[in-house]
């Protein structure tokens, strides 16, 4: 309980004295504070840890999803998407099957970094939606492959910028057929670690390869808006049709994140 001293002491003590019923509550109220105080973490039950099995199929799935079919780690397998799949990024998104495959085409990430490794750890299975696999990357890598695609024929050279990435929230959900549905990547969980300027996914690229990219904001959105509805070189930041309608959340590209 907090103690008063000095004027603030005999100023309490004066209304307390002048107003019995204040005195009652008063006491009354330190009375209840002292006995709540005394809950113990003993008191407090401590629920299970929940661990997911490593050999979950859905785990094994998405394992084997990110390191070989992804069109990010490796050369996609088209037949690995689902046709209603979305791919959504803090930056990036909503993107349909086709277009984020041409978005993959275009970058060429694991061709830029030939040596590109998500270190994914961390995999469980949403208690709310069994069919949703969540998993942590710290992506690495060095920029020595072919020169970094972006878009309207435009190429960066490699320079040998090492990748030291941020760790990241990555999730993917999957449909009755076993393939993707939905990938959710670059949610970074420490801002200060690695060298991509606390952003994740390509965008946490371009910035340790020299590349700065936008703060969310006017300038970014009219530089999204103009590079997909406009000019539309390859990389689009998000799809203008055909997104599937089980996605409703209308947000574009970098609306809604800061």
């Amino acid at each position: 309980m907090t103690k008063l001293f000095g004027p603030s002491a005999a100023l309490l003590a004066v209304s307390l004295s002048s107003f019995p019923e204040t005195a009652e509550a008063f006491s009354a109220a330190a009375t209840t504070t002292s006995t709540s105080s005394s809950t113990t973490a003993a008191d407090v039950a401590v629920p299970p840890v929940q661990v997911a099995d490593p050999n979950n199929p859905l785990i094994q799935l998405a394992n084997e999803f990110t390191y070989t079919k992804s069109g990010f780690y490796s050369p996609y397998d088209e037949d690995a998407f689902s046709d209603d799949f979305v791919f959504r990024g803090p930056y990036i998104g909503p993107l349909n099957k086709a277009d984020y495959l041409s978005v993959m085409n275009t970058f060429g990430i694991h061709k830029a970094i030939p040596d590109i490794n998500p270190n994914a750890f961390g995999w469980s299975i949403d208690p709310k939606d069994p069919n949703r696999v969540w998993f942590m990357v710290r992506n690495t890598g060095t920029f020595n492959g072919e020169p970094l695609g972006l878009g309207n024929g435009i190429d960066f050279p490699s320079n040998g910028s090492q990748l030291k990435g941020c760790p990241e929230t990555f999730s993917l959900t999957f449909d009755g057929d076993q393939k993707a549905k939905y990938l959710s990547v670059g949610y970074v969980a420490d801002r200060f670690e690695g060298n991509t300027n606390g952003a994740g996914a390509a965008v946490g690229i371009f910035n340790c390869i020299g590349l700065p990219f936008p703060k969310p904001g006017p300038l970014l959105k009219f530089a999204q808006w103009f590079g997909t509805e406009v000019v539309n070189g390859g990389a689009v930041s998000y799809s203008t049709e055909n997104v599937p309608t089980w996605w409703t959340n209308e947000d574009k590209a970098s609306e809604g994140y800061l």
